[in-house]
């Protein structure tokens, strides 16, 4: 008796998930990123407006941890899954995924840095282009 069948429909499934599939579960994962990246763009914005930083910081920063989380766990999983890991790190949108959760780890190590890593994270909008670009191509 054996378990594979189980592990290999977990690997379909997280492989359509972080491949350009075109599959449903492709499609929802795109989209729950979209939410999550124009969220975090939105909260960067009115963390910069006073009354907004004060009354709703910690729900700012819960809103951080979230988009992060997610971000990492699709660059990895996107890396993971590359036919060539080394070319998809290095390629255009393998940086833009890099660099849109960076910011974040830096800031762990370094919290001094925090106002040049915070602006760092603007660069996130970068990561709308890529989805943008694959909605584009699959619709």
């Amino acid at each position: 008796m054996s378990f594979q069948p189980s592990n290999n429909q977990f690997n379909e499934f997280f492989s359509d998930v972080f491949t350009e599939s075109g599959t449903p579960s492709r499609l929802i994962w795109q989209v729950l990123q979209g939410f999550l990246i124009v969220a975090s763009c939105l909260s960067m914005l009115f963390e910069m407006y006073e009354p907004y930083r004060v009354g709703y910081a910690d729900f700012i920063s819960k809103l951080e941890l979230v988009a992060i989380a997610f971000l990492t766990i699709d660059y990895l999983g996107a890396l993971y899954y590359a036919p060539e890991r080394i070319k998809y790190t290095f390629s255009f949108w393998g940086l833009v995924d890099l660099i849109s959760i960076l910011p974040f780890y830096l800031l762990l190590l370094n919290p001094g840095s925090a106002v040049m890593v915070k602006s760092l994270r603007a660069l996130r909008f970068l990561r709308l282009m890529v989805l943008w670009r694959i909605t584009r191509v699959r619709f």
